[in-house]
């Protein structure tokens, strides 16, 4: 590789990651705020809900769109323009009453949609000689993206009050400071001279992989979320203070890392389905520490914290890893799409199923059968690329 490549993959490397460290820090900085701007706008507690449910149904419903903006577009310039609904989002949402909360929430949504969907896509494509490393690398840095915005938005409020507004409307600032280096790489990006146009939904829809690889993401998205959401009040209710129950559920965030940043790599290798299995195995076997006592159940949701951040690399990593590139965006529009509107059905499912049951014990044995699940369908499907990588190797 000659210095003029190794700068421009190196350009391409920045902002890639760049762009990364946006998509959950606009959602994750709301909120820590929420209580406040509910009290401002005079919202109820279902409204004040919506506003961080919303984004969630738009990295669903929107996902579908990324295909054809990648068709029409090119990687490049699609990565460009997503940049402009979530700056356009984070602006409005911080400017206006509620009205303006809402429609900023959706803008927002669409941004990150376009951009869950086209990041996979987008590394298989520049980056496939180094494809583990750079998607262990995105997934870590989404995860300390979401710590971020969580993490910086109560002292930005309080500490120099700042207030909401300000607090929220800050990301705007690298969003709009990215513009400009995006505009510099999709010009400089030269177009390859022979090519084929991505693969469409309803040529990889006729593919028995691209549904397994979307139910894994579906069902992986669902228990992680479902997870995230009532682990404090699984905590509580076993006798853990509140306090204590969100330290807990920031370690469960947090110990994600390693697992995110080396699941690429194990996921793809020759004991594939050995890592996947364990890697889930390890989850269920949390979820049943969860019912035995306070002690037990935070040694659980921490050794749960530890395998989730593997579980979204694995099903990031079986969306990249297509023996053709083509059928990345396709694959990642349908199996990300899917899986976020899964993933915002599965908390309300468990908690229903709580309130229905009045104990924790239906709904932990829900989600431990759901882990037990991913973790045969995983290892089956890491087995299943494994295979046609093999296959394409000795055809060509």
């Amino acid at each position: 590789m000659s210095r003029q490549q190794a700068a421009s993959a190196g350009l391409l490397a920045v902002g890639v990651f760049a762009v990364s460290l946006l998509l959950r820090a606009p959602i994750t900085a709301l909120p820590p705020s929420l209580e406040i701007i509910s009290a401002d706008l005079g919202l109820s507690s279902t409204a004040a809900g919506a506003t961080t449910s919303l984004p969630l149904v738009c990295f669903g419903v929107f996902a579908f769109l990324a295909p054809f903006l990648i068709l029409r577009l090119g990687l490049e310039r699609t990565m460009l323009l997503l940049l402009l609904p979530l700056l356009l989002g984070i602006v409005v949402r911080s400017a206006g009453g509620v009205g303006a909360l809402y429609v900023g929430a959706v803008l927002v949504g669409v941004g990150i949609a376009i951009g869950n969907v086209l990041l996979p896509a987008f590394i298989r494509a520049r980056f496939a000689d180094r494809l583990a490393l750079m998607m262990g690398t995105y997934v870590a840095v989404l995860q300390i993206s979401g710590a971020v915005g969580s993490a910086v938005t109560a002292p930005l409020e309080d500490g120099l009050g700042w207030g909401w507004r300000p607090a929220l409307a800050v990301w705007a600032l690298p969003v709009a400071l990215l513009i400009p280096l995006w505009i510099v790489i999709a010009r400089r990006r030269t177009p390859p001279t022979a090519t084929r146009a991505p693969s469409g939904l309803g040529y990889v829809m006729r593919r028995r992989l691209t549904w397994a690889i979307t139910l894994f993401m579906a069902v992986q998205a669902a228990a992680f979320y479902t997870m995230l959401t009532w682990i404090p009040a699984h905590l509580t209710a076993q006798g853990v203070s509140p306090v204590t129950a969100g330290v807990v559920l920031g370690l469960f965030s947090i110990l994600g890392l390693p697992g995110a940043f080396l699941a690429p790599r194990l996921a793809t290798g020759p004991r594939a389905r050995l890592f996947i299995v364990s890697a889930y195995s390890l989850q269920a076997v949390a979820m049943i520490g969860f019912s035995v006592g306070p002690g037990p159940a935070i040694a659980a949701a921490v050794v749960a914290g530890v395998s989730q951040g593997a579980g979204f690399s694995i099903a990031l990593t079986f969306i990249a890893d297509q023996p053709d590139p083509h059928d990345v965006p396709a694959i990642s529009a349908l199996a990300q799409g899917v899986g976020y509107l899964a993933a915002a059905v599965g908390p309300v499912a468990i908690g229903a199923l709580h309130e229905l049951t009045g104990s924790w014990f239906w709904p932990d044995l829900v989600i431990t059968a759901t882990v037990l699940f991913v973790a045969v369908l995983g290892g089956a499907i890491g087995s299943r690329l494994a295979q046609a990588h093999d296959l394409r190797r000795l055809a060509s």
